[in-house]
């Protein structure tokens, strides 16, 4: 426990006002085969500490299993965690509404057929089908799925299926950089149906839902951690949640600056060892913290405290700013040299 030097009072650690941590994955925890700076460590001591941890990520295309065989091996303790993921929210929307047994057509990687089964449902590819009839077809991103699968998608809505994407991001990290996500193909098939999906990963309240499930726990004993502001954080407001952002994947901190309220996280930090450092939101950083914005119209960068206090008063000045109508710059070589003095570097900047 810390003591905040602005308000002379005792600050726990983030992690310990909450019973369970919904926590994303790809530029959170790993980026491709390795593991982000202190995810490890960190996520070992929450759970040591008897935090549960739900790990639910909108990549539906690897079954739960070999993404925890994944975890294990970046020295993930075995302990008080799972995986949940997109393909399974899928499998339960589903399950709700079919009869037992009913034939759902998956395309993606292996997760989403697996999903649909554990949930009673019959998945079939689309080189099986063979003129059968299908109730649904859930879209998932897959590294190999095809033309002639996107196109069968569209032909099966287009016939009366019921058309399911486990999400619609359109990038997806990568150690390269952003690689096209399930969104971007999803798209791909809308241009040539009259139709929209129903949709069940983030920002979408069925993946929170069914992680909550997992935990145990009420909305407001439920901490999610996120990378991305557009899923993670805003889907995380909208279902009543309290939420990290960390400065490790998609969106970076010009991003975060910019954010409308509705994709504002809670608390924000460089990393997941933020769940260990003061629990101090953002809504209460005070006068006192705000820094005033340069000739550039950018915060400046406040001299004293540790690296947490200066990224969450840079962010809170520039909300504060922009909610009081002045200008703020988006110049992203500006932002970007902020992010440097900070000490924030992305994944593939520091390779």
């Amino acid at each position: 426990m810390t003591r905040d030097t602005t308000t002379s009072v005792r600050v726990e650690p983030l992690i310990t006002r909450y019973r369970g941590l919904i926590c994303d994955l790809d530029g959170v925890v790993y980026r491709g085969a390795d593991a982000v700076p202190r995810a490890v460590e960190t996520l070992n001591r929450v759970t040591a500490d008897g935090v549960p941890v739900v790990f639910a990520t909108n990549n539906a295309s690897r079954p739960p299993e070999d993404v925890g065989n994944h975890l294990r091996g970046l020295g993930i303790a075995p302990r008080r965690w799972s995986v949940v993921n997109s393909s399974q929210a899928a499998a339960a929307y589903l399950a709700e509404r079919l009869v037992p047994g009913a034939l759902v057509c998956a395309v993606g990687g292996p997760g989403v057929a697996q999903a649909l089964a554990e949930a009673g449902l019959t998945p079939v590819r689309v080189a099986d089908l063979s003129g059968r009839p299908v109730e649904a077809v859930v879209q998932g991103l897959g590294s190999d799925v095809t033309w002639t699968e996107l196109a069968a998608v569209g032909y099966l809505v287009g016939a009366g299926a019921t058309w399911v994407a486990t999400n619609v991001d359109l990038t997806l990290p990568t150690p390269y950089g952003e690689a096209p996500g399930n969104g971007a193909l999803v798209a791909l098939v809308q241009t040539a149906v009259d139709a929209a999906p129903h949709v069940v990963g983030k920002p979408q309240a069925a993946l929170f839902d069914l992680s909550r499930s997992r935990l145990g726990t009420d909305r407001p004993g439920t901490l999610m951690c996120g990378d991305r502001l557009e899923t993670d954080i805003e889907g995380a407001n909208s279902a009543g949640l309290d939420s990290l952002f960390v400065l490790t994947g998609a969106s970076r901190l010009r991003d975060l600056a910019f954010a409308e309220r509705a994709a504002r996280p809670t608390y924000v930090a460089t990393d997941l060892s933020g769940l260990l450092a003061p629990a101090l939101r953002l809504s209460t950083t005070s006068r006192e913290d705000l820094v005033a914005l340069g000739p550039d119209a950018v915060p400046r960068i406040p001299n004293g405290g540790d690296e947490g206090q200066a990224l969450r008063s840079v962010v809170a000045s520039a909300w504060a700013a922009r909610d009081a109508g002045r200008a703020v710059s988006d110049d992203d070589g500006r932002w970007d040299e902020i992010e440097r003095q900070l000490g924030l570097r992305r994944l593939d900047q520091a390779r």
